[in-house]
């Protein structure tokens, strides 16, 4: 029997498999941007409706627990994210997930990405960036930054793919 049999298929008994394929610094390279990212990420205390010209004011009974909870959601995803990168085997083999634990995983895949895109990546058009050519002509920390982007895109897609297989898949 081999070993890939061994594993369950995708969806069965709400398992999703993580099959990107990584080196050791690459995977090495992503896991520190996402460190460094989630790091740099903090929920902001300000709600996006105190710069909004006649908006109601904002409740502050009910904004601290909704803060505190996204808060916590998030640096639980990011952090299921990071242990994701850690486990023995990523990037060499295809490593089974719960689809819980798949879902905060593309959740966190989506925060990093949205902030790389607005920090690192800002200066640049993601969607024509698409040869090698155009690559080599960024700076190295946007390189970095955009092979983490396109990771984060590929396993964020396939893991959806694989939780909900009537997605089109492009």
């Amino acid at each position: 029997m081999s070993e890939d049999a061994a594993l369950p298929p995708p969806g069965a008994d709400g398992t999703v498999l993580v099959r990107l394929r990584l080196s050791p610094p690459v995977r090495a390279l992503v896991q520190g941007l996402i460190e460094r990212v989630h790091a740099a990420l903090d929920v902001r205390r300000q709600h996006p409706l105190d710069e909004v010209p006649g908006a109601m004011p904002v409740d502050e009974d009910l904004l601290a627990p909704w803060l505190e909870g996204l808060r916590e959601g998030t640096t639980h995803d990011t952090r299921a994210l990071l242990a994701l990168l850690s486990r023995k085997g990523f990037g060499a083999e295809d490593i089974p997930l719960p689809a819980e634990e798949a879902e905060g995983v593309m959740r966190a895949c989506v925060r990093v990405r949205l902030h790389l895109a607005d920090t690192l990546l800002r200066d640049l058009k993601l969607a024509e960036v698409t040869g090698a050519k155009q690559i080599m002509r960024l700076s190295l920390a946007e390189q970095h930054g955009y092979a983490c982007y396109r990771l984060l895109v590929h396993l964020e897609h396939d893991l959806l793919l694989q939780l909900d297989p009537s997605l089109p898949s492009y």
